[in-house]
């Protein structure tokens, strides 16, 4: 089989396994259970390193079938005029929905935050990924779905549903996040309990930034014990439980119990197995109900996010990231001459969460990027909602 991959998927593969720089079978061996899952539009069998695997399953790559499910069995019904309504997505059909927001939402994320059981693949992007190069995934389906090749009508009745309000979107697209990582978390260690050759606990259930970080003592530096800590931190010593997904979601502050199961010094994968499905039943019905909700306001919603601005401090770079998709979001509802006077102040927000924008501060990150600093980033955002919108004495 060719090896013309980028350097960067070489070098992954190489990682995980160093047979696979000089062995094809190899090689091909990681494609199988690492890759292909996600990369490919492929089978169980396909993944098993036992049969070979068919240059045409890399050439290939992301086809139609693998968001709208096998074609099979509908290849033919599909071109008949009865061929409407949500019937076409009954599991009977072998067809995903793609037309409602949660349903394509949660063709996302089976690959964006990934799975260990949907089609009876394992789509894993786990620790060893992260170590070899993989970038984290953090999904957002509004961004996702704009950059998406558009092979549909925008003006159809579906995407005018989808574009009639970027914070609905968001906000679905986040509790289905939320949810597909729980079932990812609850599936992992469902896993090791079968076999104990799969890692406990999963590393990339935490936020990597707990660990990554300055750790000399010319730059030794203990947050304050009077410091206000976010909602969901365990601890100053202990990463936080799928920073991306749960922040400013899941209050764990208001369940001991949910902070005791998942902080990993104390981690029970028989535990986390059941409260990860509880969690992920709970936002997956969560999502199913902002998707049906009107579209929210976006006065309330000014006043709603400066209102926990002022009241609470932002801890990390992930609370700030998800600050901004949530300003982002509003912004976009906003008139087209309101939304113009707010875009330079949104390119400046962003600008200071990118990893390569530089040090601007002498002290190490606690939970964040090298020189990232969440409350110069707080106390921007505040001047820009109080200077520029006022949403306390004027609608936006």
């Amino acid at each position: 089989m060719s090896r013309e991959v980028s350097p960067l998927s070489e070098s992954i593969v190489v990682l995980l396994d160093p047979n696979a720089k000089t062995s094809t079978e190899a090689y091909t061996q990681v494609l199988q259970k690492h890759c292909i899952s996600c990369h490919g539009t492929v089978t169980p069998d396909q993944c098993d390193s036992s049969n070979p695997l068919k240059p045409s399953v890399l050439y290939e790559g992301v086809s139609c079938e693998a968001c709208h499910g096998g074609a099979s069995q509908w290849i033919d019904d599909h071109l008949n005029e009865s061929w409407i309504g949500p019937s076409r997505f009954l599991a009977a059909t072998g067809m995903r929905d793609t037309e409602s927001i949660v349903g394509r939402a949660k063709n996302c994320v089976r690959c964006h935050v990934g799975s260990r059981s949907e089609d009876g693949l394992v789509r894993d992007m786990n620790h060893d990924l992260i170590a070899a190069g993989h970038p984290a995934l953090r999904f957002d389906l509004l961004i996702y779905n704009e950059n998406l090749p558009h092979h549909w009508s925008s003006d159809s009745e579906v995407e005018e549903n989808f574009s009639a309000s970027a914070i609905r979107l968001r906000k679905v697209s986040r509790a289905t996040n939320l949810s597909a990582a729980a079932a990812l978390s609850s599936a992992r260690a469902s896993d090791h309990l079968r076999d104990v050759s799969i890692p406990w606990p999963e590393l990339s259930d935490y936020d990597c930034f707990a660990c990554h970080q300055s750790l000399t003592m010319s730059r030794y530096d203990v947050p304050l014990m009077n410091q206000v800590k976010t909602m969901l931190r365990v601890s100053d010593g202990l990463p936080i439980w799928n920073t991306w997904h749960s922040t400013d979601q899941l209050n764990l502050r208001d369940s001991i119990s949910y902070l005791e199961i998942l902080s990993p010094h104390r981690s029970d994968p028989r535990k986390v197995a059941s409260i990860g499905n509880r969690i992920a039943a709970r936002y997956q019905k969560l999502a199913s109900k902002i998707a049906t909700e009107a579209a929210p306001d976006t006065k309330t919603e000014l006043n709603r996010l400066l209102a926990l601005l002022q009241k609470n401090e932002l801890q990390d770079w992930h609370a700030a990231a998800v600050n901004l998709l949530t300003l982002d979001a509003i912004i976009r509802d906003l008139p087209d001459q309101q939304r113009t006077v707010l875009a330079a102040d949104v390119a400046q927000l962003e600008s200071m969460l990118r990893f390569d924008s530089g040090d601007r501060s002498s002290k190490p990150p606690k939970h964040s990027p090298g020189g990232f600093d969440p409350q110069e980033y707080r106390a921007r955002v505040i001047d820009i909602l109080t200077s520029r919108l006022n949403p306390a004495t004027k609608a936006p």
